[in-house]
Formats: C-alpha cells, structure tokens, sequence
C-alpha cells in the first residue's frame, strides 16, 4: 500500500527540485545564448544554438506533466486552477507591455515571455494557497 502513495507524497518536493534544475539551464542558456551562436556561426549551426534556450523550457514543461500525473484529483484541480489564473495574469501582463511598446517602452525580448509566466505562477500560487486556508 505504502508504493502506490509514495509517487504523492515525494511529488511535490520532485516537481520543486526537479523546475530548479530546468529553471538554472534556461537561465545557464539563456545568457550564453549570443555566445553560442557565435560560436555556431563559423560551422553554420547558428539555428542549432538559437535553439539551446529552448531544451529547457521543453524540460519545464515535462516536469509539470510528471507533477500533474503523480498529484491526485484534489490537487490536479488546484494545480489546474492556479495555472488557469497565472497564465490569464501573465498572459495580460505580456499584452499590456506589447501595447506600451507602442507608445515608447522598450519592446520586451521574448526571452522574458516564460519567467514572466514563470513568475506569476509562483505568485498566484501563493496567493492559491494563502487564501485556501
């Protein structure tokens, strides 16, 4: 019996390590991305290193499948639900600062579009779980 638990009771810590881990080599790619392409460039592999930032926001995306598939329905529906919220605020914030662009703001590199909804998942889950209580 204790098997068949044990995927639940470890998901949580697992997901939290596991987006660390996914988050430090978005970042690790993400600033090394001009570096690479650099490099890239002399061997035609220019697209190849464009590309590296992006293996781990793929990363990213199977650890929340992993979370999700080890959570049970209870927490499925508040993961869900907090994600629902998060992506509707950062999704506006990206929006909103698009039209400011408009009138003078500087455009915003769409390297900030993930920790931007990174971020206002934290945020909302927070906020999720203050106000469950």
């Amino acid at each position: 019996m204790q098997a068949a638990t044990a995927p639940v009771k470890y998901a949580g810590r697992d997901y939290i390590v596991e987006m660390i881990v996914a988050s430090a080599l978005y970042i690790g790619a993400a600033l090394s991305r001009h570096w690479l392409i650099a490099i890239a460039r002399p061997h035609g592999l220019e697209m190849a290193a464009a590309l590296v930032p992006a293996l781990p926001v793929w990363a990213m995306l199977w650890v929340v499948w992993r979370y999700y598939r080890r959570i049970d329905e209870f927490e499925k529906k508040r993961f869900l639900e907090t994600l629902a919220i998060s992506f509707g605020i950062g999704s506006c914030l990206l929006c909103s600062f698009a039209f400011a662009a408009d009138a003078g703001l500087s455009e915003l590199d769409i390297t900030w579009a993930w920790p931007t909804l990174a971020v206002t998942w934290a945020l909302a889950g927070g906020i999720m779980h203050v106000l469950r209580r």
